[in-house]
């Protein structure tokens, strides 16, 4: 990971260097954006690798202050990192059923990510952090087959406690595609967990991300 971050990090620093005689130009877009989550939830708390999907919306302001270098600043109202896993199991008397464990987890997110332009290009690459404040916690444990639990019901749910803030390091890439002052960007990207879940546990959360932003030109 160290490594990634020094070649991203002399990659970004190249670019710049090689584009210092560029005028500066500043240029401002604004959007709404939609996306999918592929979560990963990793850690010594997890007995299994959790999986899951979930979808995201909100907004981006895209700030260029110069044709390579600029700044995205992404504000998701909703930002879900659901993941869960399935277990079989038998009964003592022999009853097959599957046990899922899921967790539900929403966060208002705030990301603040630096951007570098390939010169002559729409193609770009951002990296930065990301905070997020939780809006929705929830585990359930659902059963499948002939079997209940003690109180005679297939599901439990409960809200989690404790839970923390997420921070995340994330970085990835986009294209500009201009159709006719209107920009359609899609942008892949990978988020990198840095906090637990909740409280005193061992558990974090991985994403890919593919989201869509529709930009309007401001200035």
């Amino acid at each position: 990971m160290k490594k990634l971050l020094t070649v991203l990090v002399l990659s970004i620093l190249f670019v710049s260097f090689s584009s210092s005689n560029s005028q500066a130009q500043f240029r401002l877009k604004v959007g709404p954006q939609v996306g999918l989550n592929f979560n990963i939830g990793t850690g010594s708390d997890f007995d299994n690798t959790y999986t899951g999907f979930g979808a995201l919306i909100g907004g981006q302001v895209d700030m260029n202050f110069t044709p390579v270098l600029g700044l995205i600043a992404n504000m998701q109202f909703y930002d879900n990192r659901y993941c869960s896993y399935a277990e079989d199991h038998t009964t003592g008397n022999g009853i097959p059923y599957t046990m899922t464990n899921s967790l539900n987890l929403a966060y208002f997110m705030i990301e603040p990510l630096f951007k570098v332009s390939l010169p002559n290009s729409n193609f770009f690459f951002f990296i930065g952090p990301a905070i997020g404040f939780p809006v929705e916690s929830t585990n359930e444990l659902k059963l499948s087959g002939d079997v209940t639990f003690d109180n005679g019901t297939k599901k439990i749910k409960e809200s989690m406690q404790d839970t923390n803030a997420r921070f995340e390091l994330k970085l990835g890439s986009g294209v500009d595609i201009n159709l006719g002052g209107v920009y359609l960007t899609p942008q892949l990207s990978f988020g990198y967990g840095l906090t637990n879940i909740v409280e005193n546990s061992e558990a974090k959360i991985l994403t890919i991300q593919l989201m869509t932003t529709v930009k309007f030109n401001v200035l």
